[in-house]
């Protein structure tokens, strides 16, 4: 049983760097702490997009990276809930579900030395009691340099901490009955080139080569311990920022696999994940993918400009039981 703290992170700025949250208020009560009416909030964020990052910076694609503005909404509306909402300290944050669409393709290209990203935040508190909210809708537009460029929505859920050690109990029976051996890759397995996963460091390199493959899906196992070193958020818990990089990763190298693109010259533009339960961080961690639709052939439909796109569903594994479903579109820049 975990009895570790439950209090919520404050922004990792270590992680993200310098950056800005400024709370706009629809009402002159807003303002007021004592008075903050229980319905949405509008927030700005902004900070300099990284250009020398460990992580942020490791992409073989000329483009910004999306976890950054996706991790930048989770950790902006995680403080966000405690500071304006009245969330109690005590609960436990998780993310049930996470969506983002990359809507022009333009800005996010790395064409100068420094870039700056603003986020237009709306965070809505839902199923009050009390005047405290148990979950919270977030939306987000993603600008960059003034241009808008993408969408972003999660959901949260506060859960008290006799109810996050049930599930979290639960959870880690379930993944126990049929999950064996460590979290890091099988012994002896080998990984991928970084170029395959998009990256050009081994070290963000976070999957192994394929378990299991043939012409319509590809299983990859997840080296947790690696994840944990290179996301934010590494405690009890597996990072929620793990599945966005892993899936990215594993759809890169599908995407190669299945449809003979390529991995260093792709970039996902739509990305939706729901999350199912707990990922125990000691236990074994897979990663399926294949592709949206039946037919294998090797065929891909094609954008409005006549560039491929490759559409994967992916799921994550521990044992039989199913943590995490993605889904997302890869495409290919010619």
């Amino acid at each position: 049983m975990d009895s570790g703290s439950l209090l919520a992170p404050s922004p990792a700025a270590d992680f993200l760097g310098p950056h800005h949250l400024v709370h706009r208020p629809d009402t002159p009560e807003g303002l007021l702490l004592s008075a903050m009416p229980p319905g949405r909030h509008r927030f700005g964020f902004s900070a300099e997009l990284p250009e020398h990052h460990a992580l942020f910076s490791d992409s073989t694609a000329p483009f910004h990276d999306l976890l950054y503005p996706m991790e930048s909404l989770r950790q902006m509306a995680v403080f966000a809930a405690g500071r304006y909402f009245r969330v109690p300290e005590n609960r436990r944050i998780l993310l049930a579900d996470c969506t983002m669409a990359v809507t022009a393709l333009a800005p996010w290209e790395r064409t100068s030395p420094t870039a700056q990203l603003t986020l237009d935040l709306d965070l809505t508190p839902t199923e009050l009691v009390g005047g405290v909210p148990r979950a919270m809708d977030c939306r987000a537009s993603i600008n960059i340099e003034g241009e808008r460029c993408g969408t972003v929505t999660a959901r949260l859920v506060f859960l008290m901490p006799g109810v996050y050690r049930s599930h979290r109990a639960h959870s880690r029976r379930e993944s126990e009955r049929t999950a064996h051996g460590h979290s890091g890759l099988p012994a002896g397995h080998g990984v991928p080139g970084p170029e395959l996963v998009g990256r050009r460091t081994t070290r963000n390199v976070l999957i192994g080569l394929p378990l299991h493959e043939d012409e319509a899906a590809l299983v990859f196992p997840v080296n947790i311990p690696a994840a944990r070193e290179v996301l934010p958020d590494s405690g009890s818990e597996v990072p929620a920022a793990l599945f966005l990089e892993v899936s990215r990763q594993a759809a890169l190298f599908g995407a190669g696999e299945l449809y003979g693109l390529a991995p260093a010259h792709a970039v996902l533009t739509d990305w939706h994940a729901a999350f199912r339960g707990f990922a125990e961080p000691g236990l074994p961690l897979r990663c399926g993918v294949r592709p949206r639709t039946a037919d294998a052939s090797g065929e891909v439909r094609r954008d409005g400009a006549g560039r491929p796109v490759a559409e994967l569903d992916l799921v994550f594994t521990q044992g039989t039981r199913v943590v995490a479903a993605v889904s997302t579109s890869v495409l290919q820049i010619c």
